[in-house]
């Protein structure tokens, strides 16, 4: 591939995104996504070649080069949990509520405006999980959330006068779809007026709200544990 170190060198362009690690390398390549290459420093790449060619001192071993793949349709997604981020600003968080949705039953993530899944950090965070549930990068959240309201119970992360504990939800007699706002101000006055219901999580020592990868994990469990039956073990994403 003639532009290769472009490519790297660009870490995240329209078409391609860089894989760092092992892990994730490995996860990669036992899904679906197309994988242009793989550099494994000492046979193909010196460590000081990738270095100077990713712009920082790199010491994971190994890295790939994936194509982007085609956006992931609203009907690609399973029966089990959604979690919605309008937006989200910090590919760590990105990367952990990708992993919190594999590890605890959800069947995908839907994003609107901020980071990209494809950022080498939130691969890193995600443990390589982003191979392994469908991700949406949507082109209209509204749109999607107005029409997965026909098939899913919405679910708002909120703390304004209207939300309610979330262990008082009901049983959901719908998938659910659980909306995280961003991590400064929460979910905006549209999505909130999208959502069936709106939930915080009850706290100790006047503490009114956690990171959001973590209360993602939270809601998650709790969803799974009370108010919904998840369907596991996802397969890897078909492309």
């Amino acid at each position: 591939m003639k532009n290769w170190r472009e490519l790297l060198a660009q870490r995240e362009s329209a078409t391609h995104f860089v894989v760092e690690g092992q892990l994730a390398v490995d996860r990669l390549l036992a899904s679906d996504y197309e994988t242009v290459a793989v550099f494994r420093i000492g046979e193909n790449l010196t460590r000081e070649e990738a270095s100077h060619i990713l712009g920082y001192q790199f010491h994971r071993g190994v890295l790939a080069l994936a194509k982007k793949p085609e956006p992931v349709p609203l009907s690609r997604f399973g029966t089990g949990t959604l979690v919605a981020l309008p937006e989200i600003a910090d590919p760590g968080n990105l990367g952990a509520i990708i992993r919190n949705v594999a590890a605890l039953g959800g069947s995908g993530v839907i994003l609107g405006k901020g980071t990209s899944p494809y950022n080498a950090k939130a691969i890193r965070a995600s443990a390589g999980n982003l191979f392994r549930i469908p991700v949406r990068c949507s082109p209209d959240i509204l749109a999607d959330l107005t029409e997965l309201q026909q098939t899913h119970i919405l679910i708002g992360a909120d703390l304004s006068a209207q939300s309610q504990p979330f262990t008082t939800l009901p049983q959901l007699s719908k998938p659910p779809l659980l909306i995280l706002g961003p991590e400064d101000f929460g979910i905006d006055a549209t999505v909130r007026s999208l959502c069936h219901h709106l939930a915080h999580l009850p706290m100790d020592h006047d503490i009114d709200s956690l990171n959001v990868a973590c209360s993602s994990a939270i809601f998650l469990h709790l969803l799974n544990q009370t108010h919904f039956t998840p369907h596991h073990a996802l397969p890897p994403l078909s492309r």
